[in-house]
């Protein structure tokens, strides 16, 4: 049997990169629900963003059940924790997750124009409200909890929504936004592909201007950095977060008509960005803000070694296959969209 200390610490891994990998995948389908409320000009360019995204948001899913599942299986403390102190940011994101799904899939009922405008900004909110969530939480995750001695929670649901990750809020919407419009701008044709191509060249500036006050105000948090200043190589994940950026910004400048590699440094911006902040996480997931040996430590909370043994080598079987199930649905359904087309 593998060491259980080494089978701790390849689960925090995993834990993280499927995190990582679940914002990538998902940022450019929840991006393209936001921008579904206003972008559209008409039914056939709605049709267009619907199908933009529509083989593929479902699977983007799989890696937030991965991320929620393994969370339960290999650290049942830390998941029991988190849903018991953020029960209502949660529920939240189960709603609008329910809204976003239900909406994408009957945005082509077009027989009632009205129940359609009700489809189309149903998406939009249930994908505003997952991001919204997604970055008040990881924010928080980032700088530490209100966490007592022996797991007492001493925060409030207001407390969650404090500037900073209100201002984490606003950077996930921008990033995903961002990553929406360059995803339709690639996969689409017409006005409405540049019309996305000109919102990305706003919204990657944005993106630039917001991400440093962010990482800014992460890095002047009491205890952030400890990992980064114990291991100066980990101060490369954010410059290389920032070469993303960089480069996300002078793509969607350059006159091509392939937004795609723009698109890709733009995923590269978030994968890197979320790394920055997973990296000062270890050996917790839920730290405290209060006294660091209050938080929940990933060796505390973990399952049995037989539990994770298991685990480890059913992840090096399915992962690899959602993998390459993923990489085949976006071969497969590769080709751009024309508006008007049903």
């Amino acid at each position: 049997m593998l060491e259980y200390d080494f089978l701790i610490n390849v689960w925090f891994i995993l834990w993280c990169v499927i995190w990582a990998i679940y914002l990538v995948v998902d940022s450019f389908s929840l991006g393209a629900g936001m921008l579904a409320a206003f972008m559209p000009k008409n039914a056939g360019q709605l049709v267009q963003f619907a199908k933009s995204i529509g083989p593929f948001w479902s699977g983007n899913q799989v890696w937030l059940i991965l991320a929620a599942g393994g969370t339960f299986a290999a650290f049942p403390l830390i998941f029991s924790k988190m849903f018991t102190w953020l029960y209502i940011p949660m529920m939240l994101l189960l709603i609008a997750i329910i809204l976003r799904g239900i909406c994408v899939e009957l945005i082509y009922e077009d027989s009632n124009k009205n129940l359609q405008k009700v489809f189309q900004y149903g998406w939009a909110i249930g994908s505003l409200l997952i991001t919204v969530v997604l970055g008040v939480a990881f924010t928080n995750f980032f700088r530490g909890m209100m966490i007592e001695a022996n797991y007492v929670y001493a925060g409030t649901l207001l407390g969650l929504f404090n500037p900073h990750a209100l201002l984490g809020a606003l950077l996930f919407v921008l990033f995903f936004v961002t990553s929406g419009a360059l995803w339709v701008a690639h996969k689409t044709t017409g006005d409405i592909s540049g019309r996305c191509v000109n919102l990305a060249k706003k919204t990657s500036l944005a993106v630039a201007v917001v991400a440093l006050l962010y990482i800014l105000a992460l890095f002047n948090t009491d205890g952030f950095a400890v990992n980064h200043n114990a291991y100066p190589v980990f101060y490369a994940v954010p410059l290389i977060a920032v070469v993303f950026a960089l480069a996300c910004i002078a793509l969607c400048f350059k006159k091509s008509d392939k937004p795609f590699c723009a698109f890709v440094a733009n995923l590269g911006t978030i994968f890197f960005g979320a790394a920055t902040g997973v990296v000062t996480l270890y050996p917790y997931i839920l730290k405290s803000a209060i006294n660091p040996e209050y938080g929940v430590s990933i060796f505390a909370a973990a399952s049995s070694p037989l539990t994770l043994t298991l685990m480890f080598f059913a992840a090096l079987i399915f992962v690899p296959i959602v993998l390459v199930y993923q990489l085949w649905s976006y071969t497969r359904f590769k080709d751009k969209i024309p508006e008007g087309e049903y």
